[in-house]
């Protein structure tokens, strides 16, 4: 039986293609169900259909990447989320596998590395998950054929000297723009949380950020003297728009376009690992990491400390062909 009673209200059970669809109705009058159920199956047809035909479901991937983001859609994806937009705004719901197949083409063709399309595939994914299992604008699990690129060996590092951090500071023509990359380069914090400061946060030598940070609790993050007269300009007051085109132009003009905003974090967090005389664990409360184990990915750079930690079991064992073990 395709409608049934749970309580007092009626539920609709049937198949549409092999798929089960079960779902409350939200009406407690059989024939306000019925009608419900009769809507229902139509739409799931037409839309089975459209998928096997190839034809459009009258829903285009942008109205379903619109809905996402209007959703709530995490603020790390939103910058991917534009560059699909890009290439997918039109494209019909139903035919979104060849178009970002399309698109995985493309940007391989632009030379992009395989973690920025996995970024971009993902959320296709993810826009097409929606769609399937919580909006059903779709009667097909379209996401799971997304495949994404291997990335291993290609992990990608990218630190800067204090030079090169001068070098866009100088280069950079706003001078809001100017006072935020340093703070970001000298403090390693993340653009969000450096765009949320205000006076409350300053307390001489240090930042104090709030508890409402990534990792979830409050951060001291001590600021070098040299930089202390930025914090007498906080809030920071550029727009998103202004500050990208500033720093577009500046690492355009010294030929570092590879170069990213959230390197600068990086690059804060490799300053302090080359200095042996730093525990790992004080790097992990200065970047506000959840653990050791995200802090741990930049240990590698500690070379000086590694070599020193092999010296101390070396240091006993004899060397020279008078030193040759005998069996």
């Amino acid at each position: 039986m395709s409608i049934y009673k749970r309580g007092e209200v009626w539920w609709v059970k049937f198949q549409v293609h092999g798929r089960t669809v079960r779902r409350s109705t939200g009406a407690t009058s059989k024939k306000e169900a019925e009608k419900f159920e009769r809507n229902l199956r139509t739409r799931l047809e037409d839309d089975a259909r459209a998928i096997q035909t190839g034809k459009s479901l009258n829903r285009s991937f942008g109205e379903a990447l619109a809905k996402w983001l209007e959703s709530g859609a995490p603020k790390s994806m939103l910058s991917h989320a534009r560059r699909v937009r890009a290439h997918m705004e039109t494209v019909p719901l139903a035919r979104s596998i060849p178009a970002a197949s399309d698109m995985k083409q493309a940007m391989l063709a632009e030379g992009l590395s395989p973690q920025t399309i996995n970024r971009r595939l993902a959320v296709v994914r993810r826009v097409l998950n929606l769609a399937y299992k919580e909006w059903e604008w779709l009667i097909e699990p379209l996401g799971q054929r997304i495949e994404l690129l291997s990335e291993k060996g290609f992990s990608r590092e990218v630190f800067l000297t204090k030079e090169s951090v001068m070098a866009l500071f100088h280069q950079m023509e706003i001078e809001e723009a100017q006072r935020l990359i340093l703070l970001a380069a000298f403090t390693g914090m993340r653009r969000s949380e450096i765009r949320r400061l205000n006076k409350d946060c300053w307390r001489r030598p240090n930042i104090v950020l709030p508890s409402k940070t990534k990792g979830g609790r409050p951060r001291v993050i001590p600021l070098v003297t040299e930089l202390h007269w930025i914090m007498d300009h906080i809030p920071f007051q550029i727009s998103e728009w202004d500050l990208r085109q500033d720093w577009e132009q500046a690492r355009t003009a010294l030929d570092m376009g590879h170069v990213r905003m959230h390197d600068l974090r990086h690059t804060f967090a490799s300053w302090l690992v080359e200095n042996p005389e730093v525990p790992l664990t004080v790097i992990r409360d200065l970047m506000g990491h959840s653990s050791l184990l995200v802090t741990s990915k930049y240990s590698h750079l500690r070379t000086d400390a590694l070599e020193k930690a092999i010296g101390t079991l070396s240091a006993p064992l004899p060397a020279g062909e008078q030193g040759q073990i005998k069996h």
